[in-house]
């Protein structure tokens, strides 16, 4: 699919030469828009689709952040990818920008090599919608730990009554938490494939899902920010018991929250990204 390219600079010979570099990588550019600060590109955002946006930080009338934060804060703006163009260096005004939801960041001045990197990075990154990362993230730890897989979502799935819900948080350029919610005999199928044995200990079906939850993480987090965003501190991993169904219905009912279908167990997952200004005033 052809993408529409929209370049903010307040400088015309450095959009030029942004527009000669896209043009040296091999990408299928529909139309190039420039626009020289914030205000022209949102009068631009709000009459033509726009798949990319490239944007300089210091520009007059309205500067990159302050547009970056209305796009953010319009829906139907706020999933358009951004990716900041400037000489500034990895300062704090960035590192918030990418925490806030800017796909990258390029260095003035940056290669066609460099540009190409952070294309795929992105552009890989928007096909996985919000709602369908931690179900990959899971996927390829299922596969890769346990060797389960997957599948559409039926109605002869097992629905538990007996459940285990592991939970992990973490904090950085974005913060969240993971749940997953599982029937204790799934845990225990968990447990027999991750170690080997036939045999399990109660125990083990906790552990078999906070690593669980703990491989997912580590999975999903290169997922959800750029590749040029801050480290990650994630919580040790926990799991508790319950032995009724309204846990199980509570949880699903909840609008962040999916069911899955792993070889026949519905699995349950949730991820909530939480505002940063809300855990400062919780803090």
């Amino acid at each position: 699919m052809a993408l529409n390219v929209l370049i903010v600079d307040d400088s015309s010979l450095t959009r030029k030469k942004i527009r000669r570099i896209i043009e040296m990588v091999e990408l299928d550019i529909g139309q190039f828009l420039e626009a020289g600060n914030g205000l022209e590109a949102m009068k631009i955002l709000d009459e033509t689709k726009v798949d990319l946006v490239l944007a300089d930080l210091n520009m007059p009338g309205m500067g990159g952040a302050e547009m970056i934060h209305q796009m953010k804060t319009d829906e139907t703006k706020r999933a358009i990818p951004v990716v900041v163009v400037s000489t500034e260096s990895r300062t704090t005004r960035i590192k918030q920008l990418l925490a806030d939801g800017v796909k990258d960041y390029l260095h003035k001045p940056f290669t066609p090599e460099e540009f190409k990197e952070i294309m795929h990075t992105v552009l890989s990154k928007s096909k996985v919608e919000k709602d369908d990362v931690l179900t990959e993230a899971l996927r390829q730890a299922l596969e890769t730990m346990a060797f389960l897989t997957v599948i559409p979502v039926d109605e002869e799935m097992t629905i538990p009554e007996k459940t285990i819900l592991a939970e992990i948080s973490f904090m950085g350029a974005k913060n969240g938490t993971i749940q997953i919610l599982a029937g204790l005999d799934f845990c225990g199928i968990l447990a027999e494939n991750i170690s080997g044995l036939s045999e399990q200990e109660d125990k083990s079906s906790y552990d078999a899902l906070k690593e669980l939850s703990n491989v997912a993480c580590g999975l999903l987090l290169p997922m959800i920010v750029s590749s040029t965003a801050d480290m990650f501190d994630v919580t040790v991993p926990k799991a508790g018991s319950c032995d009724n169904s309204p846990q199980w219905d509570e949880f699903v009912a909840d609008q962040n929250s999916q069911v899955l279908n792993i070889e026949g167990y519905a699995v349950a997952i949730k991820l909530v990204f939480q505002d940063r200004k809300m855990i400062a005033q919780s803090n």
